[in-house]
């Protein structure tokens, strides 16, 4: 898929509007390959999820929904923050040189060597405890140990795929996701109806390995094309990078995964439905990803834009690109979510009667994905001027509602983290339009 052909499948309307824009041809020329990789990967996940929630039952796929929690959750302590940092200070630094870029990319690369060593050895540590009280396995379970090689790999692939992103080289994000796609879709069912939850879990962890290599064979290929070594000696002037901006961003990721993770914990030991709550919820989570499948998909395509707008100083055209990529994202997510809402008694009596007793949690996460779209480029406006903290501060206040919120509610199964996700969302977008509207106010002036 290329822009022209994206151009020609648009209404005329939208269409014009997009040409007579620069900065929106842009987006999408990369939005376009970023697209293809996000929607292969969301078709093959959703095969999945589809297939392993009938395979599994509620029970075991809640525990690979709490799996799949930790391993979100872990691997932002893995990288610390170094995504939003090379997304944000790549594109400003190819203005010098590609080299110069490559500096930044070697400091967070030896950042994350450290962090990942520190990890690994945590992990084996503690496998016992993660198998017996979080996934309610044996002791001796080597499941655990499979987990730290998926923290290990899905911390990788994202940081490549930002950099990849970050150099607008959209088409190895559409081949590796091609990739990845094809080995789900194919490894995990099997793998699930041979050996259950251990083969599931194994088949993904399979999945971010090939994922992985393809990604550092492109990674690699790229630099021997621009004639700059891998081994390109970061800059010590860039380090306070890490702790200005690195650090608060670290902080702000770290609140979400993990606020979600624990909420589901509260659901494993305090509501009645235990584990199978907890599926329950894992799969409207994941429905929910589909709903804001297209603002996800724009957020990576937006911020190297946007930083590369601020770099240049053009505060008025990232004022009107914000405009129109939080307008995009909130009526694409209403236009999906829509006949999710309509459909949902009947999407979730496939799945038996434990999906069904709770179908209205769908409904609501169908909800909640409608104010969650369109509030991350208000957060890329207040990264590019510098201002994380401010972020921290809105995730902070989401972390602490929806928590308490959960724990107040968690007597009605899966609904009670749906409820705590929408009203905490709505929290945190109001919250974003006020920090975001004053900033992007001072620097249009």
């Amino acid at each position: 898929m290329n822009q022209a052909l994206v151009l020609r499948i648009l209404p005329k309307p939208v269409r014009s509007w997009i040409e007579r824009s620069e900065t929106l041809r842009r987006f999408l020329k990369i939005a376009s390959w970023t697209m293809i990789a996000f929607a292969l990967d969301k078709v093959a996940q959703t095969a999945v999820i589809v297939f392993l929630a009938n395979v599994l039952g509620a029970a075991e796929y809640g525990r690979l929904t709490l799996a799949q929690g930790f391993v979100n959750s872990a691997q932002l302590f893995i990288v610390l923050g170094a995504g939003s940092v090379l997304a944000r200070y790549i594109p400003a630094m190819l203005e010098e040189s590609f080299a110069r870029a490559v500096e930044i990319i070697n400091l967070c690369a030896l950042t994350i060597l450290s962090t990942a060593g520190v990890l690994t050895l945590a992990g084996i540590a503690g496998a016992p405890f993660l198998a017996t009280f979080v996934l309610e396995l044996p002791a001796s379970s080597p499941i655990p140990y499979w987990i730290v090689a998926w923290i290990l790999l899905t911390a990788v692939n994202g940081l490549l795929l930002t950099i990849m992103l970050s150099f607008e080289k959209g088409r190895a994000m559409g081949e590796v996701s091609l990739v990845g796609a094809l080995i789900s879709i194919v490894a995990v069912p099997l793998s699930a109806m041979h050996a259950g939850f251990y083969g599931a879990a194994i088949a993904l962890v399979a999945v971010e390995a090939a994922k992985a290599t393809l990604l550092i064979v492109h990674y690699l290929r790229l630099l021997g094309a621009e004639g700059v070594s891998p081994l390109t000696p970061a800059r010590r002037s860039d380090a306070p990078l890490l702790l200005t901006f690195g650090v608060p961003v670290f902080l702000s990721s770290a609140l979400w995964a993990p606020t979600m993770w624990l909420a589901q914990i509260m659901l494993k030991q305090f509501s009645p439905g235990g584990l199978a709550s907890v599926g329950v919820f894992g799969f409207c989570n994941n429905v929910l990803g589909i709903v804001i499948l297209f603002s996800t998909i724009t957020n990576r395509a937006s911020l190297p834009i946007m930083s590369s707008l601020k770099a240049r100083g053009d505060h008025g055209a990232v004022r009107k690109f914000t405009a129109s990529i939080v307008s995009i994202q909130m009526l694409s997510a209403l236009v999906v979510g829509l006949p999710l809402v309509i459909f949902s008694p009947y999407i979730m009596s496939q799945f038996g009667p434990e999906f069904f007793s709770e179908r209205l949690a769908l409904v609501v996460m169908v909800t909640a994905g409608v104010f969650i779209s369109g509030q991350q480029p208000l957060v890329n406006v207040l990264l590019i001027n510098d201002r994380p903290i401010t972020n921290l501060a809105g995730m902070a206040a989401w972390s602490m509602s929806l928590l308490v919120i959960t724990y107040l509610m968690v007597g009605i199964g899966a609904l009670a983290v749906a409820y705590a996700v929408l009203a905490s969302s709505i929290l945190r977008g109001l919250f974003l339009v006020v920090a975001a509207s004053r900033d992007l106010g001072r620097r249009s002036r």
